[in-house]
């Protein structure tokens, strides 16, 4: 592919990538989350890099409405953060998923970080350092949040 159709598929995956966020602000804007322009300018080439830096590709819809959907009532996500942490939860979430494979599915993979989010108030440190075993025992056994962060803190602290 020339340089001219790269960056004419890029200009087609950004439009798509604003009409799927424009819609995602409507939702989010119940709970006081929106994207501004430059913040879904930022998103979209974030996510542009996201997928090629884990060497992944989406093919139809994005994760990223998903992912928005599933984290945007949590009473830890601030306007003041909303960006910083969509790409943060961004990056994690195609870090778990190339390394689950098949293990869960994406809505699976996010109720996992979000449910690991809520429980450390709102922390992306806390989703990014989890284990990807933890987040598929929690989801799979269905074992309560404590359970598991009590057993995942207990194999963090023999570790080091």
């Amino acid at each position: 592919m020339d340089r001219q159709s790269n960056s004419e598929a890029l200009s087609v995956r950004e439009q798509k990538m604003r009409i799927e966020l424009d819609a995602c602000n409507a939702r989010s804007a119940i709970f006081g989350l929106t994207l501004s322009e430059r913040g879904m300018r930022e998103v979209t080439h974030q996510r542009e890099r996201a997928l090629a830096d884990h060497g992944r590709v989406e093919l139809g819809r994005s994760v990223l409405p998903a992912l928005i959907e599933g984290f945007c009532d949590s009473p830890f996500l601030l306007q003041e953060e909303y960006e910083g942490t969509l790409l943060e939860l961004l990056d994690a979430f195609y870090y778990f998923k190339n390394e689950c494979g098949e293990q869960l599915t994406d809505d699976e993979l996010i109720a996992a970080m979000r449910e690991r989010y809520d429980a450390y108030d709102g922390s992306t440190d806390a989703v990014i350092g989890t284990s990807l075993e933890a987040l598929c025992r929690a989801r799979r056994l269905g074992l309560d949040d404590e359970e598991d962060l009590e057993e995942d803190e207990t194999d963090d602290v023999g570790a080091h």
